[in-house]
């Protein structure tokens, strides 16, 4: 497993991407997940820079989408996401958030428009309608999108982001048994991890701690990854400070039970 963190974590510096890669160099961590924001996005020389800074100094880059799956494969942001890689690049990580209101055969030919553009498309689990009604809804489509992509075989891969399955609204739906249903759906797979912890089911910033000291049930969590033969390629710590990376990892560490690629 490999960890990366994003470039949320400089917030309050305007989220500056260049502050995530010196963080990332000096402490040793493997990747950046950086925002496709419109703003960098149309800054092709920033674009760039982003991928020269990071192929020089050999960290591995993920992108982060601000766009649905089903509505995505624009040209010229594909154009965007698929420039800040380095040119020697195995895995071209794309993020994109499920959309419940999209209709599946939609998401799927996004999906492919993005593998024809040189792009591997990384789906993450949200939840507009945090009913229980439309957490179930949500649930069966996203497992049946997933179906889908498998028996197609189209390159695609699924992102978890667990805290949102403990969050207040879902308390009373137990989310570590959800969160063990979607590990179940992708055993033997290769998945991406997105990370914080949270002393409180509200999850307001202030509740913020360190993955593993507070209500996400990662030990659990990473039991039934082991569990199901799941493949984590990465996990991303998406905190807005740095407070709790160094003591993160250190309990990654100790429930991936092997030595992690920092």
């Amino acid at each position: 497993m490999n960890i990366a963190v994003a470039t949320s974590l400089f917030a309050e510096n305007k989220f500056d991407l260049f502050l995530a890669i010196s963080y990332a160099e000096k402490n040793e961590i493997f990747a950046v997940q950086f925002y496709m924001s419109p703003n960098i996005q149309n800054d092709t020389k920033t674009v760039e820079k982003i991928r020269d800074l990071c192929e020089k100094k050999s960290i591995k880059v993920l992108c982060h989408s601000p766009f649905y799956i089903g509505s995505a494969a624009e040209k010229k942001h594909c154009e965007a996401l698929f420039n800040i890689f380095p040119k020697v690049c195995d895995n071209k990580y794309c993020i994109f958030h499920f959309d419940e209101d999209c209709g599946v055969d939609a998401m799927l030919d996004d999906c492919k428009k993005l593998v024809d553009f040189g792009l591997l498309p990384c789906i993450e689990n949200f939840y507009k309608d945090k009913s229980q009604s439309g957490l179930s809804a949500n649930m069966e489509k996203y497992l049946s999108f997933f179906d889908k992509i498998f028996a197609q075989n189209i390159s695609a891969i699924p992102v978890l982001d667990f805290p949102r399955l403990f969050v207040e609204e879902f308390s009373g739906f137990n989310p570590l048994l959800l969160a063990q249903t979607l590990i179940e759906k992708f055993a033997k797979r290769k998945i991406i991890v997105h990370a914080i912890d949270s002393i409180s089911p509200r999850q307001d910033r202030d509740n913020w701690c360190a993955v593993g000291n507070g209500i996400v049930a990662y030990s659990d969590i990473f039991e039934a990854i082991k569990r199901f033969d799941v493949f984590v390629e990465y996990a991303v710590l998406e905190y807005e400070n740095t407070a709790f990376i160094a003591q993160s990892i250190e309990n990654l560490n100790k429930y991936a039970d092997t030595e992690i690629t920092i």
